[in-house]
């Protein structure tokens, strides 16, 4: 078991940018996503938002995970446990500076990144079957309304691919539905000036889980009559409310967890 200080920490970094571990998280939620259970997607997001002062590393303490979830520390550790088994965390165990058990090291593994597991399947992997005429004809029936359908939804498609690639693919696929692509472009302006107003230490990439929220939120007002001025004013104020409350508990991950070294480890 480890002395738990700086050094140690730095050595068990497990990516060298943030975005290279995003990638990593996204292409395990891509394949397992559906096997785990809701408590446990929460625990990986908190795990996973909290492993960026050293890079795919997280020291955050289960007691506050649970806080954090609003669970048990019983479920965060099954749900640590399970998230292990995949293949994705891996714990080390740490002692503090005057010898007694400190908090486990959660390490964010590498993992194959989504396009790698979309990647389309080598056409001599697939036997051609032998199918009657009228099936053929039923297919072939099938193809003409898909390619109705997909040219109607190309210009819209395209007006998507123009926006800029440092807005998160995740935000565009929930909000496409529903707005244009100069509308999705203002919508993020106005996340980029609330994150920038609140200083967080994270990227911006570990908090779009509340920007998704927050428009969630916000779609919901829009359909019971609550926006009475601009669907934009509405949402920037519920996700700087959001930001505002993670700020908080950032501040307090800085201040109160980094406690565990007895003192003698400060971060500013």
């Amino acid at each position: 078991m480890e002395k738990l200080n700086y050094e140690t920490i730095r050595k068990y970094q497990s990516f060298q940018t943030i975005e290279e571990m995003d990638q990593a998280v996204r292409g395990f939620l891509y394949k397992h996503k559906s096997e785990l259970s809701d408590g446990t997607l929460e625990v990986l997001r908190v795990i996973w938002r909290h492993s960026v002062k050293v890079v795919g590393v997280s020291f955050a303490k289960y007691d506050y995970i649970a806080e954090r979830v609003g669970v048990s520390r019983r479920t965060v550790i099954r749900a640590v446990n399970t998230l292990e088994e995949k293949g994705i965390v891996k714990k080390v165990a740490t002692k503090r500076m005057n010898g007694s058990q400190g908090v486990n090291l959660l390490i964010i593994q590498s993992f194959a990144s989504v396009e790698s597991l979309q990647a389309p399947v080598s056409p001599q992997d697939v036997t051609a079957p032998v199918t009657p005429n009228k099936t053929e004809n039923k297919l072939s029936s099938l193809c003409e309304n898909k390619n109705i359908i997909q040219k109607q939804e190309k210009s819209a498609q395209e007006e998507i691919d123009e926006l800029p690639g440092s807005i998160p693919k995740e935000f565009v696929q929930v909000v496409k539905p529903y707005f244009k692509a100069v509308e999705i472009y203002k919508l993020w302006n106005s996340v980029m000036v609330a994150y920038n107003k609140v200083k967080f230490l994270q990227e911006i990439e570990s908090l779009v889980d509340y920007v998704i929220e927050a428009f969630k939120h916000t779609l919901f007002a829009q359909k019971l009559g609550k926006i009475h001025k601009s669907f934009e004013g509405y949402f920037y104020t519920v996700l700087y409310q959001l930001f505002l409350d993670e700020s908080r508990r950032e501040y307090r991950a800085r201040v109160g967890l980094y406690d565990f070294i007895e003192g003698e480890m400060r971060f500013s």
